[in-house]
């Protein structure tokens, strides 16, 4: 459908694109993904034949794309620009009916044909209520539909949009892509957009491009691109990738603080010398304290932790160091042995809100053999509620308390301060 090699594009002395090579096939719904910068608008318009390539080619269909007409190109291909805003304030129906222009001739006579599409176009986009306003009326939503109904006035074969959902609210974001998938899926359309949006375009998108410095990075379906590493890598950002239930795709969850340029408030570099915080919690009781101390940039571990458990999720999406043992077992020697270790180096212990049973009652005999580490217990609702050992953990949590070095702070907040002032000691 669409062939692209060895392309390269520059701004006067500035390089944009760069040894470009892609195959694009019919009726694929594409992202074209990336961090600001990496070039995704100026690739939509060499694709779009708007931007002549300095060096290499691009194949439509087998032909050379600068060597086809506009007025086929028009026909064949429809650009959905990123500015939707209209200098001169045409009514909706006029507008959309401008998409017809490649079928008419030079006097612009407008046939029965023209209108039976516009009809067409203005019932699948859903702007036949106010074909009658003029366009600088409507809201930003139902602009974008309009725009795109001048588009698909064309009966292209491929939609070419640049950031279709940008500055738009949820409800209308999911309305354009919706309406993209039904014009690919029932339309047949090849779609090819650039969005900001990683999620929108992971739910969405049959395949995605991601552009790094003008260059491709990656190409590949969703899961295939948008993995954790990856965009660590590219967009200098930690984030936690999920599976949306509904659909089976990839979703993303920004991890607050996770930004790996430099930030006020955050240490910039994990070293050796960057404190370590080791976390015994289990059930989901760490989850915030991963976030907040995170974002503060301490370097953490964990364990031990059953396979599976929330926390285990979280903590492995976050590469932290974990000790860890199967479910429904007792914990290994192995694994306590290496909990142990993490507990050693770790400049504070932090033991959360968990509950205890007889499965992971070894965390916190292993607290009180270490004599010489600073500990701090969350505190909250009554132990008691939280002991399944028969008391045994309830025992051992009071001792722990009596022990010098070891602080009880119910709040997270006393917690996190507890933290910064004994780093500073």
């Amino acid at each position: 459908m669409i062939k692209i090699e060895g392309l390269h594009f520059s701004y006067g002395d500035k390089r944009v694109l760069k040894e470009i090579n892609l195959y694009l096939t019919r009726g694929d719904f594409i992202g074209i993904i990336g961090p600001n910068g990496s070039g995704k608008s100026t690739f939509l318009k060499t694709l779009s034949g708007y931007l002549p390539a300095d060096k290499g080619v691009i194949y439509l269909d087998n032909y050379l794309l600068n060597k086809v007409s506009n007025e086929d190109l028009a026909r064949i291909m429809a650009v959905v620009p990123q500015d939707t805003n209209v200098d001169y304030n045409f009514k909706v129906y006029d507008l959309i009916m401008m998409g017809r222009r490649p079928y008419q001739n030079r006097w612009g006579m407008v046939s029965e044909q023209d209108r039976e599409i516009v009809s067409e176009v203005m019932e699948m986009t859903d702007t036949q209520g106010f074909s009658q306003e003029n366009i600088n009326k409507l809201s930003g939503g139902e602009r974008q539909r309009v725009i795109i109904a001048r588009a698909l006035a064309q009966e292209p074969d491929i939609l070419l949009l640049d950031e279709p959902t940008a500055s738009l609210d949820i409800n209308y974001q999911g309305e354009i892509f919706d309406l993209l998938a039904k014009l690919n899926r029932y339309r047949g359309i090849t779609i090819i957009l650039v969005s900001h949006d990683l999620n929108l375009s992971g739910q969405y998108c049959d395949r995605l491009i991601l552009l790094k410095d003008g260059q491709v990075y990656k190409t590949g379906i969703p899961t295939e691109v948008l993995r954790s590493e990856t965009i660590a890598e590219v967009y200098q950002s930690d984030v936690i990738i999920e599976e949306n239930p509904f659909t089976g795709k990839p979703y993303l969850i920004m991890v607050p603080g996770g930004s790996k340029k430099k930030q006020w408030g955050k240490r910039s570099t994990i070293t050796e010398n960057t404190p370590k915080i080791h976390l015994i919690c289990g059930g989901g009781s760490g989850r915030k304290m991963f976030s907040l101390l995170h974002n503060k940039g301490f370097q953490l571990s964990c364990g031990v932790l059953n396979i599976g458990d929330s926390d285990w999720e979280t903590a492995r999406r976050l590469n932290l160091k974990i000790a860890e043992s199967p479910p429904f077992n007792p914990i290994s020697k192995q694994s306590l042995e290496y909990n142990r270790q993490l507990m050693t180096e770790a400049d504070i212990i932090l033991l959360a809100e968990t509950p205890f049973g007889h499965g992971n009652l070894d965390n916190l005999k292993l607290l009180l053999d270490l004599s010489d580490k600073t500990i701090i217990l969350k505190g909250g609702r009554k132990f008691q509620e939280r002991d399944f050992t028969g008391g045994e953990a309830t025992l051992l949590w009071q001792e722990l308390k009596r022990r010098p070095g070891c602080y009880l702070k119910n709040k997270t907040a006393d917690i996190l301060q507890l933290i910064e002032d004994l780093i500073k000691i």
